[in-house]
């Protein structure tokens, strides 16, 4: 197995502990998942960071970088929308509180 045999074969591990976040924009839901999330990417995000400088170049390695920024990207956009949703819940119940 080559360099970037290896550096794949850990990205596509990565983005397969990665799904796709939930559609529910229920910042418990978001963060319940993203949690368990992180705790599988861990190991993996260290293994990684040892054999990445080994394949650089090489496309296959490119396309998986980029399948799991993508899946990242979309996890970012998750999390904002919760905290909105927090944000937003926080200022309710600041004007309850202010208007009681």
């Amino acid at each position: 197995m080559t360099p970037a045999d290896e550096v794949v074969a850990k990205l596509d591990a990565l983005l397969a502990a990665t799904p796709a976040p939930p559609d529910d924009p229920e910042p418990e839901a978001v963060l319940s998942a993203f949690a368990a999330i992180e705790q599988a990417r861990a190991a993996l995000l260290v293994e990684l960071a040892v054999l990445a400088s080994t394949a650089r170049g090489d496309p296959r390695v490119a396309r998986s970088q980029a399948d799991l920024s993508a899946r990242d990207q979309a996890w970012l956009g998750a999390l904002a929308r919760a905290q909105i949703v927090v944000d937003q819940r926080l200022g309710a119940t600041r004007r309850v509180r202010t208007q009681r």
